[in-house]
């Protein structure tokens, strides 16, 4: 009699065949999503590779002809070279692009929000959102605004229609239109324009996707990729294009410099382009967090050492402006006219002159004239007045003289007036005034005017 199943032992291997399903499952989501494809692999199979892209510029070169790299060497690149760079992540140097289309090589951008824009802004195009309502788009969504030709450029000749994908529009006013996309009800905005640079053409979609494995399965979109490779290797006016095809996308590196194979030149033009994207990735990004950590760091530290140097450290106290003396020189009337004509710096002529003044004008005053009259007659009329005696007359008149002698020689500038009279001077002239103001407070006669 054969054995019967044991119910148990079966439910036991179904758990143990649901676990391993499970196990198997979560394991394949796991390594699956760690070793996705990264966006515009240009070897990546997903729907957003491009590995069809390439094989299409293969097919239509030669395996030989089409170089897939991450890194640009420019010092390699020669004008019969083609480039086609798309979506960058970094800093594209547009010194180097444009001496290299400047000498007769063909570019292609295809960049709707990566670090394109400096090249873009090089030229003069600008960036611009599509339509808010496109004429024409794939399921009645504006992200994927339908592209026709915008004239008969060489490298629409054979498109259609174009599907694109969250694209950005280009503005150029002197540039040739090659793809536009038609508003309803709104202005027409450019997705793809082009131009000649020296012996050398640029031609830019604002699309980066365009190419991508899942929008190749549009056929204006694999018309519009084959026609893009043809254009950029085909022959030029100056001679055969036979040169390679060179495809970079997302974070690819240029290097070197464009027609100069020293050493010195290429490490210059890696050293620029390294600075240049540093700065312009604190623009875009903003500073890194351990960077940002580092520099808030060094800044407190750099407070707290300010802090602890200026806190034992003893003030000197400050007397408020509002209470503090003024200088003499500082102050108004007597007291500051006084301390300027007595100031070092000030010539004793200044004094000298200034007594002269009080002296007549103590004169004129006890006559009762006003103004003074000049010091000739201003003699007569004490003599006649008998204010003073003969003597102090003479004296009088003696001082006055003097004293309008140096007035003339300070109003013709001659210094050498000024360097004569020293302190003593003025201390001498300042007792012969006095004497004769004191003289005149005992005067003779009584004053007559």
């Amino acid at each position: 009699m054969p054995a019967q199943p044991d119910p148990g032992a079966a439910s036991q291997r179904a758990i143990m065949t649901r676990l391993v399903f499970f196990f198997s499952m979560l394991t394949t989501v796991v390594t699956g999503g760690s070793a996705a494809a990264a966006p515009f692999d240009p070897h990546g199979e997903d729907w957003e590779g491009l590995s069809d892209l390439v094989r299409m510029a293969q097919a239509e070169l030669g395996p030989r002809r089409v170089v897939v790299t991450s890194t640009l060497n420019m010092n390699a690149l020669r004008r019969e070279d083609g480039v086609i760079l798309v979506h960058p992540n970094r800093f594209v140097d547009p010194d180097e692009l444009s001496a290299f289309m400047r000498a007769g090589g063909r570019l292609v951008l295809l960049d709707d929000y990566g670090a394109g824009d400096g090249l873009l802004a090089r030229f003069g195009i600008r960036r611009v959102p599509l339509p808010g309502r496109p004429a024409e788009m794939l399921r009645n969504n504006p992200a994927f605004a339908i592209a026709e030709p915008a004239s008969a450029h060489p490298a629409v000749r054979e498109v259609t229609r174009v599907v694109t994908n969250h694209a950005t529009g280009l503005e150029h006013a002197a540039l040739s239109p090659v793809l536009v996309v038609r508003g309803d009800g709104e202005p027409d905005v450019l997705l793809a324009v082009a131009g000649a640079v020296g012996q050398g053409r640029l031609l830019a979609v604002g699309d980066a996707s365009v190419g991508i494995n899942a929008m190749l399965r549009y056929s204006g979109n694999r018309t519009l990729c084959a026609s893009l490779v043809r254009y950029v290797t085909e022959d030029d006016a100056w001679g055969k294009r036979d040169g390679s095809l060179y495809i970079l996308t997302d974070d690819f590196e240029i290097r070197g410099t464009f027609g100069d194979d020293s050493r010195v030149g290429g490490a210059l033009g890696n050293l620029r382009r390294t600075l240049t994207d540093a700065l312009e990735t604190l623009r875009r990004d903003g500073m890194p967090p351990l960077a940002a950590y580092l520099v808030a760091l060094a800044v407190g530290l750099g407070v707290v050492a300010w802090t602890s140097a200026r806190a034992g450290r003893p003030h000197k106290a400050v007397i408020p402006r509002f209470v503090r003396r003024l200088a003499p020189v500082a102050e108004g009337g007597v007291a500051g006219h006084a301390a300027i004509l007595g100031a070092p710096g000030t010539s004793r002529v200044l004094a000298m002159l200034e007594m002269k003044s009080a002296l007549e004008e103590a004169l004129s005053t006890r006559l009762g004239l006003d103004p003074p009259p000049p010091h000739d007659e201003l003699v007569i009329r004490i003599r006649a007045a008998r204010l003073l005696d003969d003597g102090h007359v003479r004296a009088l008149a003696r001082l006055l003289a003097e004293l309008a002698g140096l007035e003339s020689q300070l109003l013709t500038r001659k210094p050498a007036a000024a360097e004569r009279v020293r302190d003593a001077d003025v201390l001498a002239v300042a007792g012969r005034v006095r004497e004769l103001l004191d003289a005149l407070g005992e005067g003779v006669g009584a004053a007559r005017p």
